[in-house]
């Protein structure tokens, strides 16, 4: 992934398309490669990667013949590399009894949360497709937070879709014309569709994210509430940088957004989560997506680094994967792990 982020920054920064694109796409493609097989790829390095840098090497010098483009001969070299890499796994039975062993695993769920991911991959190449790449990734993270919901409360997730997507859309129509409860802010100019001049994101985060959120927290409303306004942390950053809310208010605490910003946040995600609990009380008792919290908390800080927001890239980062990996920080001795674990 390191090779994907590097070609992300040299995306965003402008110091290399060709060369920016070949390390994001082709570092991506590594990273799976090496969470399929890292161990059999270690094992069998010297074929690989003869066969890897011989094909490397003549794709290279073709580029380097017909076009004198050195970025083309390191999309050559990662090309040859995943390509080599891909066609051993295929060959060790080990490699694709691990494949059958995850198709067995696969839920529905998790195909829209994966698609979710892939999604915001283009964001560097196509900065000015952020408003469509995030409606879309959103609805994603909805549809497979209904699917996933379904599997455990059967129909009643969509009542508590509904509920908490109109909660959620209340309290920002509210919150946008009176100021209250989040302080003085508009969604004037944001990008469509929107309901009411709410963006449509922006209630479907409250249904798909603190589900989320909640599920990580282990149905604790309390904890759920500190998730999203460790989440919002980086939002106040990210989406009036992108247009979708400006801030009026005149006392800000970060990124112009005010300290019962944050109150507010606290108190909706903790009614949200009260909700789901009371009205899906198994929704808590599996933890798989929990996932879609934990992704967000790896890509929004790496989104607002690529952007020049380090600050709220450090402090996001900081708080929402402080959060998210909590049961397994050593905190009150092995005993205390093995207690939070169970909790959540």
């Amino acid at each position: 992934m390191g090779l994907a982020l590097l070609g992300a920054v040299l995306l965003v920064w402008g110091w290399g398309g060709l060369l920016g694109a070949a390390l994001a796409g082709w570092g991506c493609v590594l990273a799976l490669l090496a969470v399929w097989g890292g161990d059999l790829l270690w094992a069998g390095r010297r074929v690989w990667l003869v066969a890897g840098g011989a094909a490397a090497l003549l794709a290279g010098g073709v580029g380097w013949l017909f076009y004198q483009s050195p970025a083309l001969g390191v999309w050559a070299l990662l090309a040859a590399t995943a390509t080599a890499q891909a066609l051993w796994l295929m060959a060790q039975p080990q490699a694709r009894a691990r494949l059958g062993g995850l198709r067995r695993h696969l839920q529905p769920w998790m195909l829209p949360l994966a698609l979710a991911v892939l999604v915001r991959i283009p964001v560097p190449l196509w900065p000015e497709g952020f408003p469509l790449i995030s409606l879309v990734q959103m609805l994603l993270i909805s549809l497979a937070a209904l699917l996933w919901g379904w599997g455990r409360v059967g129909v009643r997730i969509v009542l508590l879709a509904v509920l908490a997507f109109a909660l959620g859309l209340g309290v920002e129509l509210l919150g946008s014309q009176t100021g209250f409860p989040f302080g003085l802010y508009s969604y004037q100019g944001a990008p469509q569709p929107t309901i009411g001049g709410v963006p449509l994101i922006v209630p479907l985060g409250w249904f798909a994210l603190v589900l989320s959120a909640h599920v990580l927290a282990g149905g604790r409303p309390w904890r759920t509430g500190l998730l999203v306004v460790a989440w919002d942390l980086g939002l106040e950053a990210l989406m009036p940088a992108q247009g979708y809310w400006a801030w009026q208010d005149p006392n800000p605490l970060w990124y112009g957004a005010p300290i019962q910003n944050y109150l507010a946040w606290f108190a909706v995600g903790y009614a949200i989560s009260w909700m789901y609990r009371r009205l899906g009380p198994r929704l808590h008792q599996d933890g798989a997506f929990a996932w879609a919290y934990r992704l967000e908390a790896l890509f929004l800080p790496v989104g607002l680094a690529l952007l020049g927001l380090w600050p709220a890239a450090l402090l996001c980062g900081l708080a929402m994967n402080g959060l998210a990996w909590l049961e397994y920080l050593p905190l009150g001795g092995c005993g205390g792990l093995k207690r939070s674990r169970g909790q959540t």
